[in-house]
């Protein structure tokens, strides 16, 4: 009986014999049960800053479009085919990767994966060639593509009962890599020409020797007090108004969101592609401050990825997804309307970019509810597939940019949130029977 009293060690789940151990007890290693197992801190801690560095090379190429533009002489809809290879290669592909490491262990695959996006992407200052130019896109993207599927489910997978908030800060890493990407390239590039990109090689190198060297010791299954191996904690079940939808109906909601992340990427990866070319061709200003600008912009919206998140607890998903969708479109106008350097209009895009992200976290959770048998596909197919997919439009952007204006072009995705908001009126409207029966319930 001695062993029923013992706490599950470093908050894994309790076996057969330990079960009728009091709910109460924390978990070794944590604070209390609803903590992170302290002991695995450090792994989180290291997954997000690989994620951040991940994420700086993923979004070093398209805040440099004017200086390959230059290069390369390319119009706005070829220099948006960057965009849509960058998206396919680095995004459309890691669904495939998500059904791998649902079923694998091997967590060296994340090291790999960013040594090959590291070099990828670190090699396209040199590229003599555009087709050359792509081939390094196209590699880079698929070490992107590689890292994020695995990264994910290992975060989940080892954080106890806080999986929410964890995959939360691992957003935030990617998110300050996001940010951090245009101003290292364009430091690196106006420093010391085009090949300086290859000044971002080391980062990649060394995170990944670190990760390569760690990973597998701090993801091996513990052993506890007797010997026997311990699983990791199982992943947190769905709220119940979404365990009591049909499989059916959850893959139909499922779809319907990964277009609302599709649409709604479409507006995130345009923005990033051509609000630098808009400051440099239409408003005159340096690449410098472009890419200061749009820097911000995306520091900001790491910001609001965790603020969106918080809101989304206190008052509904769907709802805190509506609201920030709603906001976008007069942000965007304000912008445009006003002289693009002055300091009200610059505030007005910092807060559509912000709008735009703020709603990311809350589609990964949903989708990984939504199909929680397979979380690192779910999370791949959102992260992945419909993010990317998103970024295949954007070259469809970049020619009626040709034709009509850059401005003109960003009219167009102001008025893109329309459609998102009835996509996620459709989401909201298959989810409403769980709701409503869990109400029905008392819950």
């Amino acid at each position: 009986m001695m062993l029923a009293r013992r706490a599950a060690p470093e908050g894994r789940p309790m076996s057969a014999q330990t079960s009728s151990a009091p709910a109460s007890v924390p978990a070794a290693g944590t604070s209390d049960g609803t903590s992170f197992p302290v002991r695995h801190l450090p792994l989180l801690a290291l997954m997000t800053v690989a994620h951040a560095i991940v994420d700086t090379y993923a979004t070093m190429v398209l805040p440099l479009l004017p200086f390959w533009q230059v290069k390369f002489g390319l119009s706005y809809g070829v220099a948006g085919l960057i965009a849509a290879i960058s998206s396919l290669t680095g995004s459309v592909a890691q669904p495939i990767v998500g059904i791998v490491t649902d079923r694998g262990r091997d967590p060296r695959w994340v090291a790999l994966s960013t040594l090959i996006a590291a070099v990828g992407i670190s090699m396209i200052g040199i590229a003599p060639t555009y087709p050359i130019f792509l081939a390094c896109v196209v590699l880079g993207g698929l070490g992107t593509s590689g890292f994020h599927p695995q990264g994910y489910k290992i975060v989940g997978s080892y954080s106890g009962t806080k999986q929410a908030l964890a995959t939360s800060w691992f957003l935030v890493g990617g998110n300050v890599g996001v940010a951090m990407g245009p101003l290292l390239g364009t430091f690196f590039v106006v420093t010391y020409g085009t090949a300086g990109t290859l000044g971002m090689l080391p980062f990649g190198i060394v995170i990944a020797g670190a990760l390569w060297y760690a990973l597998p010791k701090w993801t091996a299954m513990p052993v506890d007090e007797f010997g026997v191996k311990t699983e990791p904690a199982p992943p947190t079940p769905p709220p119940a108004e979404i365990a009591v939808l049909s499989r059916t109906r959850r893959f139909i909601a499922l779809g319907f969101l990964i277009a609302v992340v599709a649409v709604r990427s479409t507006i995130s990866s345009s923005l990033n592609s051509y609000i630098p070319l808009y400051f440099v061709r239409d408003a005159h200003e340096s690449e410098a401050f472009a890419s200061q600008v749009l820097s911000i912009m995306l520091l900001i919206g790491a910001g609001a990825t965790l603020l969106g998140g918080f809101l989304a607890d206190r008052f509904g998903r769907l709802q805190v997804l509506a609201a920030t969708l709603a906001g976008i479109p007069p942000c965007l106008i304000g912008f445009l309307l006003l002289p693009a350097a002055s300091p009200v209009a610059i505030a007005l895009l910092w807060a559509a970019g912000a709008l735009v992200t703020a709603g990311f976290s809350i589609t990964v959770v949903l989708a990984q509810e939504l199909w929680f048998e397979r979380r690192a596909l779910a999370s791949g197919l959102i992260v992945g597939f419909a993010f990317g997919a998103g970024g295949l439009f954007v070259p469809a952007v970049g020619s009626v940019a040709d034709a009509m204006g850059l401005k003109a072009a960003i009219y167009v995705l102001a008025g893109l949130p329309v459609i998102v908001l009835a996509l996620t009126g459709i989401v909201a409207w298959l989810l409403a029977p769980g709701t409503r029966r869990e109400q029905a319930s008392g819950g």
